[in-house]
């Protein structure tokens, strides 16, 4: 199994200790949600990076450390871009096509998340298990996603190319919850299932914004 981009362990133009530090997150990642965190070991860890616990530690401080960073540097992210920051200025270079955007946006989840599905059943497995990764996990997730989608929402309704009758986090909520559901399912609870990606994208964005466009009086 190969490592994300975003955790391309290649020595290649980049220090030996960074891609030592990646080979380290990138075997956590693996293990972890095989194993879960309390099932899998440091040595367990080590092993599968081809270092030493001694390195291990030297790099992440304790297996706290570790599972942290793998949260931080790894799974948020890969589930959630930076480019998110952008939103705006992706609907802007769609023409303002709502539905267009909403379809490019599934894509390249679902293209970014099947390079590494084991990231996504970590998240999942680890944030129903432990009620500590829930508040840290929120404290990232928060300004990395929720407030960007919001903000958006909120421009577009002020735009009037949303209603306004529906607060912009309801909105955001129901975005979510709708683009989410999909791509658990998709990738987590049934990847074998018989799905045309293409077909189910385009009506997800179509139902979505066929509920939130504006109401015609």
């Amino acid at each position: 199994m190969t490592s994300p981009p975003s955790l391309d362990p290649s020595p290649r133009g980049r220090p030996r200790s960074d891609a030592l530090h990646a080979e380290i997150l990138w075997a956590a990642a693996q293990l972890f949600s095989t194993q879960g965190i309390g099932g899998t070991t440091t040595r367990q860890v080590a092993a599968q990076a081809q270092t030493t616990e001694r390195t291990l530690f030297k790099h992440f401080g304790s297996k706290e450390g570790l599972a942290q960073a793998v949260i931080s540097e790894a799974v948020l992210p890969h589930l959630a871009p930076a480019s998110l920051a952008g939103l705006a200025e992706a609907i802007a270079a769609y023409g303002g096509d709502l539905v267009a955007w909403h379809q490019a946006l599934l894509r390249a989840r679902i293209t970014a998340l099947q390079t590494a599905p084991e990231l996504t059943r970590l998240l999942l497995v680890e944030l129903v298990r432990d009620e500590g990764l829930r508040g840290r996990f929120a404290a990232q997730w928060k300004p990395a996603v929720w407030g960007p989608l919001v903000a958006l929402f909120d421009r577009l309704q002020q735009q009037g190319l949303l209603r306004s009758d529906v607060a912009a986090g309801v909105l955001a909520r129901r975005f979510l919850a709708l683009n989410i559901g999909f791509l658990v399912s998709r990738l987590v609870l049934a990847p074998d299932l018989a799905l045309d990606d293409e077909e189910e994208i385009a009506s997800i964005a179509q139902v979505f914004f066929a509920g939130v466009s504006p109401l015609r009086g």
